[in-house]
């Protein structure tokens, strides 16, 4: 898929396209990220003219003499860059009110408890998509992973007038229109968003983003706890074909065919494979492996009618099955 890159830039590890400023650290000042992210223009609203010709006489010879002029279209505005005048916005009502680059960085440095640390900004798609996106600088290590999780907060803005600027705890890293779709994605199917509508003054509402992104990370911390929990209960085969037989339940014997009790010992045993796999290494023999695989099988696992199908469950819908699959491991460890 393409990036839609314009400009940007990334600290010290570089973009998948390879295009933008990588920088060894991260921009001293709001005014310093702006200028490394191509952002130093603001959208602007311009009114939107139409032809307007009006019969002023007819000639000797029969010809129609008529005289052209431009008159302003009602409620109808365009957005343009103020450094290039490039239209980047059509369609526009008279009630929308443009958040500028600069309020974008503003926002972003409001809602970062301390030490603002802008990972990446930039400009997709002719500038009519922009973001910047903050690295909180508490990453977490979830227990049985080596690997080191690193929180995101982004804000990402529309200047097309078809989206709110939403500001947003994420994993993904934005450097491209990809990544900036699959951030946005990811925080609807979570709905840890906040979103700052193009109407009054954003200054007003940063006080309620404050409280609703502090509720975001609550969250994310909240999640690291249950799974230093899970972690440290350990499971025995017992408890793991306990859980299998409750997570994938077959109904009582005589009601069911033999395909569809077959179907069944399919998936039973693909769910095996899967909890006996690689990433489940670091944290095999733990309640936590459960999870991690139920979450696995009903992402990946399952089958899908389509693509559309398969996207829904992955991204864009939050799947009911996943937070059952923490209160059945929980109800599996105290029936023994």
């Amino acid at each position: 898929m393409p990036a839609y890159f314009d400009t940007g830039f990334t600290v010290r590890k570089p973009a998948w396209h390879g295009l933008g400023v990588v920088l060894d650290d991260f921009p001293r000042t709001i005014a310093e990220a702006r200028e490394y992210a191509g952002l130093q223009w603001e959208p602007e609203i311009v009114p939107v003219y139409q032809r307007h010709e009006e019969l002023v006489g007819m000639n000797f010879d029969g010809s129609v003499e008529v005289e052209e002029s431009f008159v302003e279209v009602p409620n109808a505005r365009l957005v343009q860059r103020s450094d290039n005048k490039d239209v980047i916005g059509h369609g526009i009502s008279d009630r929308y009110v443009p958040i500028s680059n600069s309020q974008m960085f503003e926002v972003l440095e409001s809602l970062v408890d301390q030490g603002l640390k802008i990972e990446t900004a930039g400009s997709i798609k002719g500038g009519s998509h922009v973001w910047a996106l903050a690295y909180l600088d508490r990453p977490y290590t979830l227990p049985g992973d080596d690997s080191v999780s690193f929180p995101y907060l982004a804000v990402v803005n529309s200047h097309d007038g078809k989206a709110a600027m939403r500001a947003m705890p994420t994993q993904v890293r934005i450097v491209c229109w990809n990544t900036y779709q699959a951030a946005m994605m990811e925080s609807q199917r979570s709905k840890l968003f906040y979103d700052f509508r193009h109407k009054g003054t954003v200054s007003e509402r940063i006080d309620e983003a404050k409280k609703a992104i502090g509720g975001m990370r609550n969250d994310t911390e909240r999640w690291f706890a249950l799974a230093t929990h899970l972690f440290a209960r350990q499971i025995t085969e017992a408890h793991t074909e306990l859980f299998i037989k409750e997570f994938i339940p077959a109904p009582p014997a005589g009601l069911i065919t033999d395909r569809v009790y077959d179907n069944i010992e399919r998936d039973r045993a693909t769910f095996r494979t899967l909890l006996n796999g690689p990433q489940n290494e670091a944290n095999a023999g733990t309640a936590l492996s459960l999870v991690n695989t139920a979450v696995e099988y009903l992402d990946h696992a399952r089958g899908y009618r389509n693509t559309d199908t398969y996207l829904g469950r992955t991204i864009l819908k939050p799947e009911p099955m996943k937070a059952k699959a923490v209160k059945l491991v929980n109800d599996v460890l105290a029936s023994f």
